[in-house]
């Protein structure tokens, strides 16, 4: 190592590995406002692009739910979305969080653009990121499968940055 040059740089991983609780969902349906772990390979704007991959979202719609984004408030069955608090603090534009906007029509045929309502389909699932205007989700690839849900995160166990432990 030369002087200047950098040693180590965990924040610039491309992904954090978890523990996953793979049982739960069999038992339990996954809860508005908790993260999930789905497969992608059924969904096929994300398969084109980057193949089966495990990804981690939050989780905002479940079957037959309305949702709708009013910038920076989403909403889920005509009221303010509720079970996390992520969803308050995007609505609150607070810590961070910049709301939540609506996607790009020109990109993937993008869901939830103005003036849209959308209803969960059965058996589907809607994920959203928590970082909204630089998320790529459901409202640029469309639903999760059910059968695709793996489970629900537990602990990040790398790398050792600010997102190490539980997961929230």
């Amino acid at each position: 190592v030369r002087a200047g040059e950098r040693v180590m740089s965990f924040d610039e991983m491309t992904g954090d590995n978890l523990l996953v609780d793979r049982v739960s969902y069999h038992f339990v349906r996954p809860a508005v406002g908790s993260g999930f772990v789905f497969r992608t390979g059924n969904i096929p704007d994300i398969m084109r692009a980057v193949g089966d991959q495990y990804y981690i979202k939050r989780l905002v719609g479940t079957p037959g739910d309305k949702l709708e984004v009013r910038a920076p408030v989403l909403f889920r069955n005509g009221a303010p979305i509720t079970g996390s608090s992520a969803f308050d603090a995007n609505a609150k534009q607070e810590h961070g969080y910049l709301g939540y906007t609506n996607p790009d029509p020109k990109r993937f045929g993008a869901r939830l653009k103005v003036g849209d309502v959308l209803t969960v389909e059965d058996g589907k699932y809607f994920a959203m990121g928590d970082n909204s205007p630089n998320s790529e989700d459901s409202r640029f690839w469309g639903f999760v499968p059910g059968a695709d849900v793996v489970g629900r995160p537990i602990l990040v166990y790398y790398p050792f940055t600010r997102h190490w432990g539980p997961a929230r």
